[in-house]
């Protein structure tokens, strides 16, 4: 029985290839995301490392929390006078104060040298001890001593050709500088930046001055004597701090950050995982088909197994050898493609702006198993049900000819399905408009789509009629197509159900982010009365300068211009994003629905609270609540106002800007709105604010349209990388179109011969194969852009409080993918075609 299914492998080796290229493609994109977050989780660990390489022991500030805790964690400042305590201990061999902050390069032209996904551009102080550098090398020129010098990384030397001594101007939180660059440094190992972030290194005066503050550290590194332990030496240095203060050992800085950076980005790898699960679940699509079909066509081979003493348990455990073998073989596969595939998964991100560390592909051994495993379980589930059909097959099947049957639909299938579908709609009808968890909502939509497979046989036959209508005119080809499509219903389901699944996803998610642009147009003319916008100058980018908006003010024709931030903190013990304001100006430029108090009463102690938030907690107006800073700890906090908290500011809690930048330390502008004087020519104020913005790149100007177009940009990269990676589903429902045709002209080599003694040519049997394609690549794609359309509403529904209020179908967009679909399907049944239409007559009408 072992060698009766190698030889059964074998024998049909186009079904094979097509059949593990299904699978192979999944675990490729599975292997691949393995990959690629062990070599950034590498990366990162790496890249921390490298710049704490020299610090045996750092001396910070006391943080209520960790950076891997999820909330923002800049620690507050330490006073310069540490750094003598510091030194005084036995066994430190050097101390440094260390500061960094804020500070944006410009190019020799004064453009600003912006990065890709929001990467940091970070400045520092250069220790003047070499060991405390670490990895931080020089390559070329010297470290800066004065005030007047800078150092940048190699990256951003090389791509903008600043040569040493070129002048540049550097952006800070505070007033712009002009530096002469003295100094280009790397990282060891041929590494210019910082994971793409940029940097500037000044002498540690310097940095205090532009950085931080006068007479303050962010924290002091310290190098061990020979000898000492960085365990041992945190230990003595710590009984010399002051309360507050905590030394903690090199390493574990470098780790705490590691971990925290991986934290942030942990929702790369789930995005790709799911991604990889979409793509195997279509691929067992295919398979289960395949083998579904090959059951059928190898009746008379299974019965003549049974009939010389063969057992069900034999035959069914000989077609499952044959789908672990096809496992075995195409997870293998997938794994070797699966290195291609991460890099091209970091191609993809560099494109959309996703910047992130990488260093040599780190190919885990678990990699390997978890793809072998995953792609052979996948592929022996998808057989069990057809291989047990298989067990079925009746001896006295030996004696009858084998020939393709129609299929009746059982009224159990639809009872079920139309079951399922209900159930499906009642958990996405109480979760949008009843009280029901979201969790329901998922659940819902899970089975709201399993309920369409299953009554997807049912509708082939009226779908394919409707489709098939216009092929008439091609005569009996044409009709002949629609007759095979619906030959049988099950398998052209299980067939369009693989491609409907890829377009559904695409589909929606089209909805769902034209919906999302035309819902912050609406936002935009609903709840702000800004005539211009500030904003940063590139989409991703974390902020830019306060010393922007006081330039802004200082055009004439401008009346106000508000400032906003944003930020993370523990409020009422829960970890919490926040907005801030300027109460001065707020209610002038933002229509925040204000239910009861005032953004004017912000202060120094004040929070607004979201409706949704005030009724969940029981807050009013005059009630304390606690907010958690990493940088200045607790602070009870009173409720001055209740807004409506949908829209343009979504977060639970506002605060003003002078409150976070004294609870988080100094901070960067979001955006800021500007209202001009009453007869003040629009044109005219955005020119003069655009030429007061020539000293500071951070920062541009824009109207509301431009403001729209920003953000619709922003949405359209990320809709395009999701876009992108839904394609290999896709792809492997065509390779599934390919398979069933493939398979469907073997099963019905007869009825081609008979068709082409009686006078068929070859073209047109080649014209009824690849209609019948287009006609299962239609009855996929409408189905998958129905569905589609209806769970892009949905996805925006369960938004709505959100601020995606607005619903919008890109229709042309739509149909592209429907016409698309069509066009893959045709050219998904070429190989097929030229097959049937080069069957051997008279080898065809002849019996076995």
């Amino acid at each position: 029985m072992l060698t009766a299914s190698f030889r059964s492998l074998v024998a049909h080796k186009l079904r094979l290839l097509l059949t593990m290229a299904s699978i192979a493609l999944g675990i490729a994109l599975l292997s691949g995301t393995l990959v690629l977050t062990n070599t950034m989780g590498i990366a990162f660990d790496q890249l921390f490392g490298k710049i704490g390489s020299g610090t045996d022991v750092v001396v910070r500030t006391e943080a209520p929390f960790s950076a891997s805790d999820g909330v923002g964690t800049t620690r507050g400042p330490i006073d310069a006078k540490v750094l003598d305590q510091v030194r005084s201990v036995d066994g430190v061999r050097a101390a440094e104060g260390s500061v960094q902050g804020y500070a944006l390069l410009t190019d020799n032209d004064g453009h600003a040298i912006t990065t890709n996904g929001g990467a940091p551009t970070n400045g520092y102080s250069m220790p003047a001890d070499e060991k405390l550098r670490g990895d931080v090398e020089l390559l070329s020129g010297r470290a800066p001593t004065n005030g007047h010098e800078v150092v940048i990384d190699g990256t951003s030397a090389k791509d903008n050709d600043i040569a040493l001594g070129s002048k540049i101007k550097v952006l800070f939180q505070g007033p712009t500088r002009e530096f002469s660059v003295v100094g280009t440094v790397g990282y060891g190992d041929g590494i210019t930046d910082l994971g793409g972030t940029t940097s500037a290194y000044f002498d540690t005066t310097t940095a205090q001055k532009v950085l931080g503050s006068p007479g303050t550290f962010n924290a002091i590194d310290v190098s061990a004597a020979d000898g000492v332990s960085q365990g041992e030496l945190a230990d003595r240095v710590s009984a010399v701090l002051p309360q507050g203060t905590e030394a903690v050992t090199g390493k574990k800085v470098s780790e705490e950050n590691a971990a925290a950076t991986k934290e942030n980005f942990k929702i790369v790898g789930i995005l790709f995982g799911a991604f990889a699960g979409i793509a195997l679940f279509v691929g067992a699509f295919i398979i289960w088909n395949t083998f579904t079909m090959t059951v059928t066509q190898r009746s008379r081979e299974i019965a003549l197994l049974r009939a010389i003493g063969a057992r069900r348990r034999q035959v069914m455990n000989n077609l499952l050898v044959e789908a672990l073998a096809i496992g075995l073989a195409a997870s293998a596969l997938g794994f070797g493609l699966g290195i291609a595939v991460a890099k091209g998964l970091k191609a993809l991100m560099d494109a959309v702006g996703l910047a992130l560390p990488f260093t040599t592909l780190q190919v885990a051994s678990s990699t390997l198993w978890i793809s072998l495993l995953v792609g052979t379980t996948v592929t022996v589930v998808a057989a069990l049900v057809p291989a047990r059909r298989a067990t079925k097959v009746l001896p006295i099947e030996a004696l009858r000819e084998s020939t393709p049957g129609a299929e009746k639909t059982s009224k159990r299938r639809i009872l079920l399905g139309l079951v399922v579908l209900a159930a499906g709609v009642a958990g996405l009808l109480s979760s949008l408009y009843g009280d029901a968890s979201m969790k329901l909502f998922g659940l819902g939509l899970l089975a709201v789509m399993v309920g369409v497979m299953i009554l997807l046989p049912v509708v082939v036959r009226p779908l394919a009629a409707a489709i098939a209508a216009p092929l008439r005119l091609r005569g009996m080809p044409g009709e002949l197509a629609r007759q095979n499509a619906v030959r049988n219903p099950r398998r052209t389901a299980a067939t369009a159900a693989a491609l409907m699944i890829g377009l559904t996803l695409v589909v929606s998610m089209g909805v769902f982010a034209s919906s999302l642009k035309a819902s912050f147009g609406d936002v935009i003319a609903d709840q702000t009365n800004a005539d211009l916008f500030v904003a940063t100058s590139s989409a991703q980018a974390p902020g830019f300068s306060p010393a922007v908006v006081k330039a802004v003010q200082g055009v004439d024709g401008v009346d106000a211009v508000s400032a906003s931030g944003w930020g993370e903190a523990r409020f009422g013990g829960a970890d919490s994003s926040y907005s801030s304001v300027d109460p001065a100006t707020a209610e002038d430029v933002m229509n925040l629905d204000v239910s009861a108090g005032s953004l004017t009463d912000l202060g120094k102690d004040g929070v607004v609270v979201a409706e949704n938030a005030a009724t969940a907690h029981g807050w009013k107006v005059g009630d304390t609540v606690t907010a958690e800073f990493a940088a200045s700890g607790k602070h009870d906090l009173h409720v001055v106002g209740i807004y409506n908290g949908k829209g343009w500011i979504g977060d639970d809690f506002v605060l003003s800007v002078a409150q976070q930048n004294a609870f988080a330390g100094p901070q960067l502008v979001s955006t800021a709105m500007v209202t001009i004087d009453a007869g003040a020519d629009k044109d005219k104020v955005q020119d003069a604010i655009a030429t007061a913005l020539d000293d500071h790149p951070d920062a541009k100007v824009l109207d509301q349209a431009g403001f729209e177009k920003e953000a619709s940009g922003f949405i359209d990269s990320l809709l395009t990388f999701v876009t992108v990676m839904l394609l290999l589903a896709v792809i492997i429902a065509l390779l599934g179109i390919v398979n069933t045709l493939a398979l469907s002209v073997f099963e019905r080599t007869r009825e081609l011969g008979l068709l082409r003694a009686v006078g068929m040519t070859r073209g047109q049997v080649r014209s009824m194969v690849r209609w019948e394609s287009a006609v299962i690549s239609l009855i996929g794609a409408l189905s998958g852009a129905a569905l589609g359309i209806g769970l892009g509403l949905a996805m925006s529904q369960v938004l709505k409080d959100e601020g995606i209020k607005a619903i919008s179908i890109p229709a042309a967009q739509i149909a592209v993918y429907v016409a698309l679909a069509a066009v893959a399907g045709v050219v998904a049944a070429i190989g097929p075609a030229r097959s049937a239409a080069r069957v051997d007559l008279l080898k065809a009408v002849v019996s076995d």
